[in-house]
This record gives C-alpha cells, sequence and structure tokens, in this order.
C-alpha cells in the first residue's frame, strides 16, 4: 500500500457566518436552502443535501428566531398548494454566504456535484411525537419493509407547518384550542389547510405531571416558585402549548404578569423532544419534573399526576388521501391489531371514534 505524503493532502476551507459565538448559516445549511429556492421543498432539500429534516427544522427556526423573521415562507396557489421558498431575508442571508465563500475562493457544490438526488418518500409522517403513533408506523413499516418512510417529531404546530409547505402527507397532532375547547380543526384555517386537510379521529391519551417519589409537587403553580427543575419539550409541540397555557393561568391567579413565567419557572429554556425523553431525564435526576404521557412515566417508574386526557389525531391532505401508502396507515389505525397493542398501553384509551373524519 502506498504510503501517504504531506503533498497528497487537500486542503478545504469552510464558511461559517456565526452571531455572538452562535452558528448561523454553514455550508449544509446553505445547500440546503439553495436547493429550496431550486425545488420548492424543504423535505426534498434536505434529502438531496443528505440531513435530517426533523434537524434541520431545528436550526431554521433558531435563526429565525435570533433575527426576529422568517427565512422561509410557503407557496399558496398550484394544483394541490404548498410549496416552500426564500424570503426576502433568506435570499439576503444566502447572498451573504455566498459572497463570503467567493472572497476565499471557493464554491459552494450542490447536490447535482455530488450526483445525489432527491425526491418524496412514499409516506412522511411529522408533528408531535407519540409512542402509540410509533407503534402504527412500526406496524407499516413490518407489512410493507421496503416502504420509504420519513418521521420527524417537530411538534403539533411543526406538523401542520409541514403540511401546508407540502413537505408531510400525514401530521400527528394534539392541538387544544381554549376558547372552543376543540382538539385540532380549529387549527387547520391558522396555517391555511381549510379546504386542503382533514383532521382523522386518533385516539385518547394522558397528560400529565410526572416526577420522582422524592420530589413533592401538588400542581402546575409550584413551578412558579422556581425551585423544581422543568425538563420542557420543543416550541410548537402541543405538550408545551398546554403547559403553556397552565403556566399563564396559574400566574394570573397568583396576580403575577404571565410575560414572567419564563423567568419564575426554573430550566423553563431546557427542552427535549419526545416524552420518553422527559421521562428519562426526571428518572436520572437531571430534571425534576416534566409533562409527558403516563404510558412513558410509568415506563420509567415516575409517579404521575394526570392533567388532561387528550385527543390525538392525524391531520392529513386530501390529495394525500389517495395515496396507497396513506389509505394502508388508515386502515391499519382501526385494525385489531393496532387498537389492541393501544388498549396494552397504560394511560390510553380508544373510542368509536377512531378513523373517522372530524368537523368542525
Amino acid at each position: 500500500m502506498k504510503e501517504l505524503r504531506l503533498q497528497d493532502l487537500t486542503v478545504r476551507a469552510e464558511v461559517f457566518l456565526e452571531w455572538k459565538g452562535e452558528l448561523i448559516l454553514d455550508s449544509k445549511l446553505a445547500k440546503v436552502l439553495r436547493e429550496i429556492e431550486q425545488k420548492g421543498s424543504l423535505l426534498t432539500a434536505c434529502r438531496v443535501v443528505g440531513v435530517p429534516y426533523a434537524r434541520t427544522w431545528e436550526r431554521l427556526t433558531r435563526v429565525e428566531e435570533i433575527f426576529g423573521g422568517k427565512l422561509l415562507e410557503a407557496k399558496r396557489g398550484g394544483p394541490g398548494g404548498g410549496g416552500a421558498k426564500l424570503t426576502k431575508l433568506g435570499k439576503e442571508l444566502l447572498r451573504l454566504y455566498f459572497g463570503a465563500e467567493a472572497e476565499l475562493g471557493g464554491t459552494l457544490r450542490t447536490a447535482s456535484d455530488t450526483r445525489v438526488t432527491g425526491s418524496m418518500p412514499d409516506l412522511a409522517v411529522m408533528g408531535s411525537n407519540d409512542p402509540a403513533l410509533e407503534v402504527l408506523i412500526g406496524i407499516l413499516k413490518a407489512r410493507k419493509p421496503d416502504l420509504d418512510v420519513e418521521v420527524s417529531w417537530l411538534g403539533s404546530a411543526g406538523g401542520l407547518a409541514a403540511l401546508m409547505m407540502g413537505d408531510a402527507h400525514v401530521a400527528g397532532v394534539h392541538l387544544l384550542d381554549p376558547a372552543t375547547g376543540k382538539y385540532n380543526v380549529p387549527f387547520l384555517g391558522r396555517y391555511w389547510l381549510e379546504g386542503r386537510a382533514v383532521v382523522i379521529r386518533g385516539y385518547q391519551r394522558e397528560l400529565g405531571i410526572a416526577f420522582r417519589l422524592d420530589t413533592r409537587i401538588d400542581g402546575i403553580s409550584d413551578l412558579l416558585d422556581h425551585k423544581l427543575r422543568l425538563i420542557n419539550r420543543n416550541p410548537g409541540s402541543g405538550t408545551r402549548a398546554l403547559l403553556d397555557h397552565l403556566l399563564k393561568q396559574a400566574a394570573l391567579d397568583r396576580g403575577v404578569d404571565p410575560a414572567d413565567v419564563p423567568r419564575l419557572v426554573r430550566n423553563y429554556d431546557r427542552e427535549v423532544k419526545t416524552h420518553v425523553e422527559v421521562a428519562k431525564e426526571i428518572a436520572t435526576g437531571a430534571a425534576d419534573v416534566g409533562i409527558t404521557v403516563r404510558y412513558a412515566a410509568e415506563l420509567y417508574g415516575l409517579q404521575f399526576t394526570r392533567l388532561i386526557w387528550e385527543w390525538y389525531d392525524l391531520a392529513i391532505l386530501k390529495e394525500a388521501m389517495r395515496r396507497e401508502t396513506v389509505r394502508e396507515l388508515l386502515k391499519l389505525l382501526t385494525s385489531r391489531e393496532f387498537t389492541q397493542a393501544v388498549k396494552r398501553m397504560k394511560g390510553y384509551r380508544i373510542t368509536s371514534e377512531i378513523g373517522k373524519m372530524v368537523s368542525s
């Protein structure tokens, strides 16, 4: 074998755009933005560049939070509607990156340079993390092992946004509208999905406060004392939305400004993406309390105080209802194999409404 010589090494440099030490844009995210402009889809762009959709979604959300403006916006119109494009801010950011990269004498390689092609998967399921939905998808994969399935836990709001942009066929959602007391359907209009998507009734699950035996907590208001360490869920998740609503109500009951909640709750900004991660953080002592489903709490031997029985539903694009993979998923939703599996999961219950379309 020929020995490696120093003169055989290739020198490569990469441009990083940063703000106060925090990474804003690197070559991978820049490639994703460029592919979005060319293909009109964040999911396709991620598959072309070879990066996880959920991680990229998080990075884009963080950059938008820093700038206080959107990098992407949904396209409207077209046969099925949906799609994404860069905003003026997104284009200017990408132009700045290209300029800096060109000054260093490099060229940002595109997907065509690496001969990688991207395409939509057979089934894209996004939205709020749920152990029962994981079981459902697992059954589908077991029956059809060659199926290309993309699963990304983005939170309920993220799932609806992915539907809006045409990146998802199905979104798992559990968003409560306090004004009407209804779940999920009222939120379609907020994401331009009225007339484009339907809500299919799923199942109910028990959501509540999880904590260890050595922890004392009487209710949500105890979190405002800044003593108990919270492990929170990601913004956009239905669990986070419910907790924020309850914390604001508790603050008002105490005569406290709801805007002060993030300051009053210890570790409010510490976040994870799944219910099992919440339970694990508490069980290992990294946190004292969190909001999760009973199933995850009992999985880790935690104490659990119920807050609510909530509906976990599937929001589906109407055009996707014609897809064989979506029809198969809905068929499995009401199958004996799945419903019996869910009935064995603590904190879940199946009703006669499962699989039916939910009206407004």
